[in-house]
């Protein structure tokens, strides 16, 4: 999808999500969110699904968020592709391992209820490098978990099994509502170390 335009980009409020954010959309009108805001507590509550409630239908959004690479197999599976510091991972899909979302909880009473479709709701083509920092776009699944740093038992477990070894607590969110709103995202994570393994 190179011809699609990203006039939006939302970035996680941390320094190096904030140089991605610039090297890669650097036309874009981009707005800093807290982890907080890239986390709705409710449906339709927060600064998410304002600004992306504002956003016309069939939109790509860019977002760039932090991840975190777990675990033994995620060493195994970057020595061979020879990643340099500071790659950047386009995203193609997610796994929610979280198993809770923004449009969970009490919804309003004129909003009937919906839950979207996410298939093709990334567009990883979108995010290519103009300078600066490389892309790997070659599929990255990413996990969706409650706290990257800190994950639960089950989180481990569920890793391990599927074999997905890069975990971020802001973009499930974030592509949920996007879908809500009948958007795609232009999805980059940046990865983080690990410094508390438990996958």
């Amino acid at each position: 999808m190179p011809g699609v335009a990203v006039a939006l980009v939302l970035t996680a409020d941390e320094p190096a999500a904030r140089r991605a954010g610039e090297e890669l959309f650097p036309a874009a009108e981009h707005r800093l969110l807290t982890r907080q805001d890239l986390r709705p507590a409710a449906p339709f509550e927060g600064r998410l699904f304002t600004i992306l409630g504002e956003q016309p239908a069939g939109s790509c959004v860019g977002l760039v968020v932090p991840v975190v690479w777990r675990g033994a197999a995620a060493a195994a599976f970057a020595a061979p592709l020879r990643l340099p510091t500071g790659t950047l991972l386009a995203v193609a899909d997610h796994v929610n391992l979280e198993l809770r979302g923004p449009l969970s909880g009490r919804w309003p009473a004129a909003v009937p209820r919906a839950f979207p479709a996410l298939t093709g709701i990334y567009q990883p083509a979108v995010v290519r490098a103009r300078g600066g920092a490389r892309v790997y776009s070659s599929g990255v699944v990413v996990a969706g978990v409650a706290d990257a740093g800190r994950l639960t038992p089950f989180e481990a477990g569920a890793l391990r099994e599927a074999g997905v070894f890069v975990v971020s607590d802001s973009l499930v969110p974030s592509a949920i509502v996007a879908a809500y709103y009948g958007l795609t995202l232009a999805a980059c994570g940046v990865p983080r170390a690990d410094d508390n393994d438990e996958g």
